[in-house]
């Protein structure tokens, strides 16, 4: 039986697949993210965030990071702009550091170290 936990990673590992000149292109840089439209910067953030909660959910014995992650990056559409206003501040403030760096230390300042 396929789980929901399945079949979110295989989805994730099928859009990062999809992408990977972007993701391990030496160089690629916060500032080349700010470059893009808003609707694909959001699908970015989107792809990323919920990578890093998968992560974090297969990292954790208790599992709180993950749910703060959803909860946080889960919030809903009102809570959108600000949540997308947080990373690209920090991209903004970062221009010259990958852009998946950046949404970790987002994710990080919001709801705790990995460690």
């Amino acid at each position: 039986m396929i789980t929901p936990k399945t079949l979110i990673a295989n989805a994730v590992l099928m859009l990062a697949a999809s992408f990977p000149q972007l993701v391990s292109a030496e160089g690629f840089t916060s500032a080349d993210v700010l470059a893009w439209s808003e609707n694909e910067q959001n699908n970015y953030f989107q792809i990323n965030i919920r990578m890093i909660a998968i992560v974090a959910a297969q990292m954790e014995r208790n599992g709180s990071i993950a749910e703060c992650i959803d909860q946080w990056h889960g919030g809903g559409e009102a809570s959108l702009p600000a949540r997308v206003a947080q990373i690209r501040k920090g991209m903004e403030a970062l221009p010259d550091y990958h852009p998946q760096a950046v949404i970790l230390a987002v994710i990080q300042k919001e709801c705790g170290n990995f460690q």
